[in-house]
């Protein structure tokens, strides 16, 4: 399967994933708003969530996988798997260790995190979180198989997991909402259950392609140490990512509502992200391994022009149309119930701040790609902790006169340093560096999206003064908006043709994988 089609697999599955997401996210905003109920189911779930991120997506996959890959091609497939069953066990010991300090510390946790929480809401969060915090060992479990999946070339196993979660979290909103008096409680027991159902599907699919995990007495090797080599960095730098968005929600407590605006924003924006970047660089993350262990560098150099060329064109497309239409999305979303015209406002303004850095977001994992590929962590880890310094010293200017839009703002700014430090040890490593050709199509990307912001604005505008659209129902307005997202995407398309950024006997003879190459005449 080519680097294409593997995306636009694994795209689908997570724009399918997504679509539940936001489903769930609507009815959450529905029954509870932007609430102090809100707030605190938010941050309780945030607490899994970040060590799920730090210990099974971020760090564990890319230390594992361009090891067990070398291991596997250089070695056999016993010793590979060998090497991974020791690296599953020790995952367990830590991942046990950190669930019990936790429980034993959640409230301590709870307090620091935020500050301007009232001593009963730290309670209720305390509690909430201290159920939803085991939920940590059966998704990192889950994650881990999947990075084994994404190794073995099988990308939409993976993406297919997080369905389960939303499809549980929407039943247990639906249940409270009816039959229950304290839909927050339902909600995170639901968190629980549906991680159980995660893992026995993934225990199962890990079956049908013999990965065979066992628990044993985990061994020290060459190989494990040069795992735990690589991963500490790659801890750390994810703790640091990780840390930048806690610290938005420290500052966000004080903040009637904001963890809860900044929580709505934050799931808009990460469509794009979802669904596109972290597609791009989990492929990419295989191919590049792979490609590693032939030494082919000039399919390398190839395949990140192509997943950079292919991010930037997305991520912009998704940028200027979240920027230009983020309230009629807000309002389409989460208009109803608790959820008010200021909450609309409040959000959308985020999103805005946000959408600044989505081309940001995605070179940083792209480039970081790029170093775990090269199994060099911690050039990513001492820029990320610089990174997190930038957005702490943005937040503490900006939060005093923009609120809770400094904060997302300042997330943002931090992420363009973060990239552009990237790239500077990307070129002194000889990792990778931009070539002119590069450089020239970047330019047109920027035109065709600039010349693309300003037309969506104006048919935005003329559809508003405009006597045969109406946004007074939601019909009408899901109408509008899908019209106004489908005029920006051809636009945008015909642009880049134009301009020659891609090739349109590619898209017509759906050979993709030459979609940037240039068009020869003649």
């Amino acid at each position: 399967m080519n680097v294409f089609k593997s995306f636009s697999l694994m795209s689908i599955l997570t724009f399918l994933s997504r679509i539940l997401g936001y489903a769930r996210d609507l009815l959450f905003a529905f029954i509870f708003g932007a609430s102090s109920s809100a707030d605190s189911f938010l941050l309780a779930f945030r607490l899994p969530n970040l060590f799920r991120r730090l210990f099974a997506e971020g760090a564990i996959s890319n230390a594992l996988i361009p090891l067990y890959l070398d291991i596997k091609k250089k070695s056999n497939k016993k010793i590979a798997q060998t090497f991974y069953n020791s690296v599953f066990n020790y995952l367990i010991i830590i991942l046990l260790i950190v669930t019990v300090l936790a429980e034993i510390f959640m409230k301590e946790i709870i307090s620091f995190l935020a500050p301007g929480f009232s001593e009963d809401l730290i309670n209720k969060t305390t509690f909430l979180a201290s159920i939803m915090f085991p939920y940590l060992v059966l998704i990192s479990i889950s994650s881990f198989l999947g990075a084994l999946f994404n190794a073995n070339g099988r990308f939409a196993m993976w993406a297919f997991s997080p369905i389960i979660l939303n499809l549980g979290m929407i039943i247990a909103l639906g249940v409270s909402y009816f039959y229950f008096a304290i839909p927050e409680l339902v909600l995170s027991w639901a968190v629980i259950i549906s991680g159980i159902f995660q893992l026995l599907v993934m225990l199962f699919w890990s079956l049908k392609i013999n990965i065979k995990i066992k628990f044993s007495k985990p061994r020290v090797s060459k190989n494990i140490k040069k795992f735990f080599s690589l991963l500490m960095p790659n801890i750390l730098a994810g703790g640091i990512l990780q840390i930048n968005q806690f610290i938005g929600v420290i500052f966000a407590s004080s903040i009637m509502g904001a963890i809860s605006w900044l929580y709505y924003a934050d799931r808009i924006v990460q469509l794009p992200l979802g669904i596109f970047i972290v597609s791009i660089s989990t492929i990419l993350l295989t191919t590049l391994s792979n490609q590693k262990a032939k030494k082919s560098k000039k399919n390398i150099d190839q395949q990140i022009e192509f997943s950079c060329l292919l991010m930037l064109c997305l991520t912009l497309l998704c940028m200027l149309g979240l920027i230009a239409l983020s309230d009629l999305i807000v309002d389409i979303l989460f208009k109803r119930g608790k959820f008010g015209l200021g909450d609309v406002l409040a959000t959308s303004d985020a999103i805005v701040m946000y959408s600044i850095g989505l081309p940001a977001f995605g070179f940083i994992k792209i480039f970081s790609v790029i170093f775990f590929s090269e199994k060099n962590t911690l050039i990513p880890f001492l820029i990320s902790t610089l990174s997190m310094l930038v957005n702490l010293f943005l937040i503490v200017l900006l939060v005093g006169s923009m609120g809770h839009l400094g904060i997302a703002l300042s997330l943002s700014l931090a992420s363009y340093f973060n990239v552009i430090a990237l790239y500077i040890f990307l070129h002194k490593k000889k990792y990778w560096k931009l070539n002119k050709n590069f450089i020239k199509k970047i330019f047109k990307i920027l035109i065709s999206s600039f010349l693309t912001y300003i037309l969506l604005i104006t048919a935005y505008m003329l559809m508003l003064f405009s006597d045969y659209f109406s946004l007074s129902g939601f019909m009408s307005k899901t109408f509008t908006l899908s019209l106004l997202m489908f005029f920006a995407g051809i636009t945008f398309v015909l642009l880049l043709i134009m301009f020659r950024v891609i090739n349109y006997n590619a898209i017509k003879n759906r050979k993709f994988s030459d979609l940037f190459t240039e068009r020869k005449f003649g």
